[in-house]
């Protein structure tokens, strides 16, 4: 066990990490709409028309499993790093005339540790996959920025019975 005499501050910095978020984007976020329509259709389909055969497509289910699939598989994992405020600071001064969006793509695409991005880049996929999308990235930015690393288990199902250890 380690006593506040014996800790070792220097080794402990060795693997010290800066707080860092990561969030999903979807390339093909598009396809919700046709997965939406898709649930309408099984929500009001006979129930041969859901598991069986569907005008040549297959059944109903598994044309919602094919798109949700493809769906899934458009997903891009980014993780941003924090900056502090004199880092965020010295990026503007580095870069001065540009407009706050443009400083923002440098900022944003500095913090991003993967996949690495240029700013450029950083614009054209804020372009391609919308303002709702790119907003999650600028949040997750923040966090990593602002926010104390907290572990929450708060998505984890909760037990339903006192002999699982559940309330």
């Amino acid at each position: 066990m380690t006593t506040p005499q014996d800790f070792d501050i220097d080794a402990w910095l060795e693997d010290a990490e800066r707080p860092a978020r990561s969030v999903t984007v979807y390339q093909k976020a598009g396809l919700i709409a046709d997965l939406d329509a898709l649930q309408e259709r099984i929500e009001n389909a006979e129930d041969e028309d859901v598991d069986g055969p569907s005008a040549g497509g297959g059944s109903l289910r598994s044309q919602y499993a094919k798109l949700a699939k493809q769906f899934h598989d458009s997903a891009l994992v980014i993780k941003l790093e924090g900056r502090s405020d004199a880092e965020k600071s010295a990026l503007a001064k580095a870069n001065p005339g540009l407009t706050g969006t443009q400083l923002g793509y440098i900022t944003i695409a500095d913090a991003i540790q993967s996949p690495k991005v240029t700013p450029a880049q950083l614009e054209k996929l804020a372009d391609k996959i919308g303002e709702t999308q790119f907003n999650q990235i600028i949040a997750r930015f923040h966090e990593a920025c602002t926010e104390v690393p907290a572990v929450s288990a708060d998505f984890l199902p909760k037990r339903s019975t006192p002999d699982d250890g559940g309330e």
